[in-house]
């Protein structure tokens, strides 16, 4: 399971502290080009190495994951390579409405009407009982880099076509600019935020990935995350425990 993450792209308490948020403040999307490591190149969203795995800039010490249950993609057309429902971790989606709106907005891959109509895996309600992974990165400095990856319910799987809804898709999303650390409640916890990309309707509005009770010491950590509804206050839309690895 240590390597989990990096493999999954190679063929790829308290609501105070979320609705005090604004949904226009925090760091920026991941969409501008950095210096990749040695032995990595940038293919315009993220670092990759040789074999297509995501490979966050800079000196990496600290590295947690979470998702609904395991699957990888394959890197270049999106499509599902393996899924397993049965291998669940800790991510619960406990708010299917922002959920959507995060799916629409921050990730781009459904209810956008590229081709008129919204149907299959090009409609965000075929995403709800899908699943969604998240990797979060921390270097020597505690800067953050953080990637979302998500797959629509298997009835919808479509192999011919990918998952990206049709046109341009933030999927995984790699928020590696301007993300932030920070520590939060009384110093017993930590926030890591950012605006989605800043080349989509993501761009403008804050995504909150808060610890309330835990440090970067812990190899476990809970959390939950948050993205603004459709009054623009930030909303917890997923919970779980980031392990270590």
């Amino acid at each position: 399971m240590k390597k989990l993450i990096l493999s999954l792209v190679t063929t790829v308490s308290v609501l105070a502290f979320v609705g005090c948020s604004s949904n226009d403040s925090g760091g920026g999307g991941g969409v501008v080009p950095v210096t990749c490591n040695a032995g990595t190149t940038w293919n315009g969203q993220y670092c990759v190495g040789g074999n297509g795995g995501i490979v966050s800039p800079g000196t990496t010490t600290i590295r947690y994951y979470d998702y609904v249950y395991y699957f990888q993609i394959n890197y270049w057309t999106k499509a599902p390579l393996v899924v397993n429902p049965s291998a669940k971790r800790y991510m619960k989606i406990t708010n299917t409405s922002v959920y959507k709106k995060f799916l629409k907005e921050a990730m781009a891959v459904c209810d956008r009407n590229i081709w008129g109509w919204n149907s299959g895996y090009s409609d965000c309600n075929s995403w709800t009982n899908g699943s969604l992974m998240l990797q979060v990165d921390l270097n020597n400095s505690l800067q953050p880099s953080v990637y979302f990856t998500a797959i629509p319910s298997q009835q919808y799987f479509n192999f011919s076509f990918g998952i990206d809804g049709g046109g341009m898709a933030y999927n995984p999303l790699a928020l590696i600019q301007n993300t932030t650390y920070s520590l939060i409640n009384q110093s017993k916890g930590f926030e890591i935020r950012s605006n989605g990309a800043s080349t989509n309707a993501g761009g403008l509005h804050l995504i909150q990935i808060q610890v309330f009770n835990g440090t970067t010491a812990n190899n476990q950590v809970n959390y939950q995350i948050a993205y603004p509804d459709s009054n623009g206050r930030g909303t917890v839309f997923a919970t779980g425990t980031m392990t270590k690895y």
